[in-house]
């Protein structure tokens, strides 16, 4: 290597360190300069921040421009772009042009000290420019650099700045306690002086800058086939070597080897090609360009995903979705189930039951049906699983026996039209450290603002919150066959007891629990909160002291439930005292206990408020038997725990739970493989055939 040829720097920690090189500012050096930069924390988000800055003070005007080449996929909020902020305190208003590792770049902005940050965007971009003349700050982006779109303007009456303000360039994990690497080029506007963590990151982050460097680019894969595809690079700068050997490579996605393409010998800057052959068809891929130069520099390029189509371009009619052994089929609620799964669908398959393949298949920005090969326990490592893009099938039912057990963490439905299905998922108290507030969790929830989404065939269990909850201001959504039981009662949430079933948040319109069980809880079955609209239908409420919960401003059809052995003297559906907006069609309902049915503060009607338009009911009396014969992951193929649980309530068990501990701890399930072969026509037949088969064997 040429001596002097690079020239590093590096911060770690909350140090600080002079930048002289005029390299740092894009465009007035020889030589490309490439910005590596290691940040951990919860988020750049809400009323405080926690990550890592590298920044400079900066008076008055300026006008910064950057290039993100590459931001690793912790999570699916991990973040990087240029920022400007008014203190380096965490809750400090500022202004952030972010991008995430699905490429997409947006704004978002803190208005106040410690207000709540809001957003602005959404597109795919590696340029982000962040600029301020005066009380305006604009934001933009751009995929070439040169030509800029405008993502939003803010003015004095968004964000008022002093004149003395921090810019630079900001990075957070997402995951307080792992670092995520975000790396630019072509920085111009700022040179940042100073490198430190701003709130609580847990483990420091840090900066390095090379100067010298080989740079190559990724391009779009083109002319791809069910079997084939052209990668596509460039190679823009090679660093000083004399000369760079360039190639690709590729995996399909969750896998963790990457296979490696022949190689292109490139003596200047300069684009590069490769056509591959002895590709899967309807599969996503991961490809990223790299050169090794003849002086012992490698460089890669940002990862792009790709997925190959299905060659036979069959195609299944819209009907033919799942169907179940249940009375109640996941498309009898409001929600659709999956209209946009077909014949041409990619399919990412699971084949060893870890966080790290789940996370990365369901954080897939595209349609995907996420299958398994394999059966066992998945930990979740204390920690959210996010399905943070819209369009997921996760179809539990393709696992072999015993199938697919989720613990240690929450499964979160971040996105629209997605559909979780056949998998059990139990929290418990695993991320409780002294008094940390932010494992008062529930085990499967929606989340606020999300659409058409299916939860069917679900056993949750072992909540710190409650087991299984349907967001804030959602809509369309349906929770059906589901086996809701054994909230942790007197265990680690902060507020104290909380062995809670489920809520349905503010505004959730359009929501239908049908055929579920919620057994050993204490409240909420379901708790229906301020301005909701739900269908509560052939359900089992079993061992509770509060049932059905009704807010002002519901409205809801509550039809053929069994409230079998209640604990209270409440009515099995109410409101609290002096509510005259709760509003209920409430028939063919049947209970064991000596309480009412209905309290006299909800007001009935005598015309069902709202109803899916495909939903039949079955007489009350059937439903014990019909749910505890139908409900959870697999009901041919139950665990120890769902069997348990279901024998308990057949055996007219009454008993609360504190902890997993108490009733034998998280499972090990045995790891089992087979391989799927899944059809190029006939998707949906495929997948209720599966279902068939851990539904019922009968």
């Amino acid at each position: 290597m040429t001596p002097n040829r690079r020239a590093f720097l590096r911060a770690l920690g909350a140090g600080s360190v002079g930048v002289t090189t005029a390299s740092l500012v894009g465009g007035s050096a020889a030589a490309a300069t490439v910005i590596t930069m290691e940040g951990g924390g919860d988020d750049i988000w809400g009323t405080a921040d926690a990550f890592h800055y590298y920044y400079a003070a900066v008076s008055g005007d300026f006008d910064v421009a950057v290039q993100n080449t590459g931001i690793e996929s912790i999570e699916s909020w991990t973040k990087t772009g240029p920022m400007v902020r008014e203190s380096l305190d965490p809750n400090s208003k500022n202004v952030m042009v972010r991008r995430r590792p699905n490429g997409e770049s947006s704004m978002q902005y803190r208005p106040e000290d410690g207000a709540d940050t809001e957003s602005s965007g959404g597109t795919a971009a590696d340029w982000l420019r962040l600029k301020r003349s005066g009380d305006t700050v604009k934001t933009y982006h751009s995929t070439d650099g040169e030509s800029w779109t405008p993502i939003k303007t803010l003015d004095a009456s968004d964000i008022t700045l002093s004149d003395d303000v921090y810019v630079g360039l900001a990075v957070t994990s997402h995951l307080k306690g792992t670092l995520a690497t975000a790396t630019f080029q072509n920085l111009s506007g700022v040179s940042p002086e100073k490198s430190q963590d701003i709130g609580d990151v847990a483990v420091a982050g840090g900066v390095d800058t090379a100067t010298g460097v080989p740079l190559v680019s990724t391009g779009e894969a083109t002319d791809v086939g069910g079997g084939s595809a052209t990668f596509n690079g460039e190679l823009t700068d090679l660093g000083g070597a004399e000369s760079a050997e360039c190639h690709f490579e590729y995996r399909k996605v969750p896998t963790e080897s990457w296979e490696t393409t022949e190689s292109t010998t490139l003596t200047s800057p300069g684009s590069f090609g490769v056509d591959v052959e002895g590709l899967t068809a309807r599969r996503y891929y991961e490809v990223r360009a790299v050169t090794d130069t003849s002086d012992g520099d490698t460089a890669r390029g940002a990862t792009e995903v790709f997925s190959t189509p299905n060659p036979s371009n069959a195609k299944t009619p819209a009907h033919a979705g799942p169907d179940s052994a249940s009375r109640f089929d996941p498309g009898d609620g409001f929600a659709d189930a999956a209209p946009w799964l077909d014949d041409d669908t990619p399919v990412i398959k699971i084949t060893e039951p870890t966080r790290r393949q789940l996370e990365k298949a369901v954080n897939v920005d595209g349609e995907r049906l996420v299958v398994f090969e394999t059966s066992g326990t998945v930990d979740l490592g204390v920690r959210d699983l996010p399905v943070a893009y819209d369009k997921c099938y996760i179809a539990g039912q393709t696992a072999p026996s015993p199938g697919i057990t989720l613990i240690k963490g929450r499964v979160n439905v971040v996105a629209d039209d997605c559909v979780l299905h056949h998998v059990r998922v139990r929290l418990g108290d695993a991320g409780f450290e002294g008094d940390n507030e932010n494992w008062a969790l529930d085990a499967v929830n929606t989340a606020d603002g999300t659409e058409n989404n299916v939860i069917d065939h679900v056993s949750v269990s072992w909540s710190v919150d409650e087991c299984l909850s349907v967001g804030y201001e959602t809509s369309e959504t349906t929770v059906s066959n589901c086996l809701i039981a054994e909230a942790l009662n007197d265990s680690v949430h902060p507020k104290g007891e909380h062995g809670y079933g489920s809520l349905i948040g503010n505004d959730a319109k359009n929501v239908a629990l049908l055929g579920n069980v919620w057994a050993f809880n204490t409240d909420r079955h379901p708790r229906l909160k301020e301005g909701t609209e739900s269908v509560v239908a052939n359900n089992v409420i079993y061992d509770f002291e509060d049932g059905t919960w009704m807010d002002p401003d519901t409205e809801a059809s509550v039809v053929g439930n069994a409230y079998l052995a209640p604990n209270t003297d409440e009515a099995n559906v109410f409101a609290e005292d002096g509510v005259e907006t709760a509003v209920a069609y409430v028939k063919d309902n049947i209970t064991d206990g000596d309480v009412p049915m209905v309290d006299d503060d909800v007001t009935r009607v005598d015309e069902r408020p709202l109803w899916p338009d495909d939903l039949e009911t079955m007489p009350p009396e059937e439903t014990l038997n019909h749910n505890l014969a139908n409900v959870g992951a697999r009901p041919a193929d139950r665990t120890a725990t769902d069997e348990r649980i279901l024998e308990n309530i057949e055996a007219g068990e009454r008993y609360l739970v504190d902890s997993q501990t108490e009733v034998g701890g998280y499972p090990d399930l045995p790891v089992e493989s087979r391989e799927l072969s899944v059809p190029n026509g006939g998707t949906r037949p495929w997948l209720r055939s599966m279902t068939r088969q851990v539904e019922t064997d009968r």
